[in-house]
């Protein structure tokens, strides 16, 4: 086992990146820079320009496109994050219409075991949603349930308690018709959705940490759908999430003249720090995620 690296003051750590090959034309900044961003976090953008089998730097990297694909990446996340809560709020709402038109005189159709394939999920969901009341019992729309209704919640207020998490692992124990009903809604199919649910559901905790997002393999790739058929294939990089966003996100013309051109926009500002490939961007990306 490895000793842990010993504290390193901010000058240190800049003489190390120097010591590296890191071009820092103003070392006084660079010190102050990393009193607010964290050394581990932004060093990660740095393990692409290493020179194989060595700590060196690829020659005239810089301080300032090192900082610059860092900021980019900040407003990558940004962008991204607003997307993915239309997508979160759309789920919601999706879901608990889908089971509360097939059921109107149940509101708490959501906890009947009839709904489900197998019980254990069922319990452990059931289990799950009872301490989310508990640990948001001070929140208005709880304490006026808990007060006024003993302690009930129709479907439509309690999917303001689900995460993206629980609503993948209740979509996933759904009777069929169901899950059908609910991925129609997408225009893709049940195995399709839950891949969908799952992938972002990893993406917006990733996002939502801060965590780097340019030059990584994700590792994972949503499943493929031969009903959004305008890129099938899988990089596990940003764009696979991306491109399942811009299919998931609810209003089409939003996405289309609001949301896609902040990100074209985002991309011509840093052209000359990042790359289309450090992403997973194909050369005919916008029209990739044009929503027709």
């Amino acid at each position: 086992m490895e000793a842990l690296k010993k504290h390193l003051s901010p000058q240190q750590l800049v003489a190390l990146m120097q010591s590296r090959g890191l071009v820092v034309s103003d070392k006084e900044s660079a010190e102050k820079a990393l009193q607010s961003i964290n050394y581990y976090r932004l060093s990660g953008y740095l393990h692409n320009f290493k020179v194989s089998g060595s700590d060196r730097y690829e020659t005239g990297l810089t301080w300032e496109k090192l900082l610059r694909i860092y900021n980019f990446d900040r407003r990558l996340t940004r962008i991204l994050l607003f997307a993915l809560e239309d997508i979160e709020e759309t789920l919601k709402t999706r879901l608990s219409l889908t089971l509360t038109n097939s059921h109107p005189e149940d509101p708490e159709i959501y906890l009947r075991p009839i709904i489900y394939r197998k019980y254990e999920p069922y319990i452990k969901f059931v289990s799950f949603f009872e301490r989310e009341i508990d640990n948001n019992k001070k929140q208005p729309f709880v304490k006026h349930h808990l007060e006024n209704y003993g302690g009930h919640f129709p479907m439509w207020v309690a999917v303001e308690l689900f995460t993206m998490g629980n609503i993948h692992a209740l979509f996933e124990n759904l009777i069929g018709k169901y899950q059908k009903a609910l991925a129609a809604l997408y225009e893709t199919g049940p195995q399709q959705l839950s891949s969908w649910i799952e992938n972002l559901t990893y993406t917006r905790n990733h996002l939502a940490h801060y965590m780097r997002v340019y030059n990584l393999n994700f590792g994972r790739s949503p499943m493929k759908c031969k009903k959004h058929s305008k890129y099938m294939l899988s990089t596990n990089m940003i764009f696979d999430q991306i491109y399942v966003i811009a299919c998931m996100y609810s209003d089409a013309d939003e996405w289309n003249n609001f949301v896609l051109p902040e990100i074209e926009q985002l991309l011509d500002e840093y052209t000359p720090d990042i790359t289309l490939a450090g992403l997973g961007f194909q050369s005919d990306w916008q029209r990739i995620l044009h929503r027709d």
